[in-house]
């Protein structure tokens, strides 16, 4: 299983650099704008606004993330890895492991790159800011896994009549609800709704690992 989530890293370690690339010249290019034709107090903000940079990264890792579940359907890699020596279920749970790496490594970076430019600004570099970033994260990663959960509900679709399909179904809808709540509700705690937000993703990651090991044929 570890080692499925190894060589994937490895595979798709161009992808994740050439969206922190994009991600990073994006943002730099939307502060020379700011910069050049900005008013005078648009220009005294732009060292704060620079400050937010590790979220473009975090964001260009989701980016990453998704371009490797498409790649892993249209390549049919995973009925490849199906021929290996290993169960089923390490499949499945590699399958949902692998973007989350992509997101996690794109998390570190941005923790360090916060670290330093607090560190530039002269504030610590422990600040309530990486919680927000690891909320932030934890947030973008449901999404990933939601995706991944979609994609085992329609394989569900195909071998099942509706109604057949109506819990999964239901129990996304549930999970997303639930998410939803966390990301507008009015809650001070971000630690407290950081961890909502991980137990929903565990959640889906679980769900779309029980739906991938009862599928019956993987030839879509």
């Amino acid at each position: 299983m570890w080692r499925l989530v190894r060589e994937g890293v490895r595979f798709y370690r161009p992808v994740l650099l050439i969206s922190w690339a994009f991600g990073a010249g994006i943002f730099a290019a939307v502060l020379a704008i700011i910069a050049v034709v900005g008013s005078a107090q648009d220009r005294s903000e732009i060292l704060k606004v620079g400050g937010q940079v590790p979220l473009p990264i975090l964001i260009a890792s989701v980016v990453a993330a998704f371009i490797a579940i498409g790649t892993e359907r249209s390549e049919n890699r995973v009925r490849m890895h199906l021929m290996l020596p290993a169960s089923i279920g390490k499949i499945a749970v590699a399958r949902v492991l692998l973007p989350t790496a992509l997101l996690l490594i794109g998390l570190a970076v941005s923790h360090v790159l916060f670290a330093v430019l607090l560190a530039l600004q002269g504030e610590p570099a422990l600040s309530p800011r990486h919680g927000n970033v690891d909320f932030i994260a934890v947030q973008l990663l449901f999404w990933v896994q939601a995706a991944l959960a979609v994609r085992e509900i329609i394989e569900l679709r195909h071998r099942v009549r509706w109604r057949g399909a109506l819990p999964p179904k239901a129990l996304l809808v549930t999970a997303v609800a639930l998410m939803a709540l966390i990301q507008l509700g009015s809650w001070d705690s971000v630690p407290i709704r950081a961890a909502g937000a991980a137990a929903l993703v565990v959640l889906v990651m679980a769900f779309t690992v029980v739906l991938f090991v009862r599928r019956t044929q993987f030839t879509r």
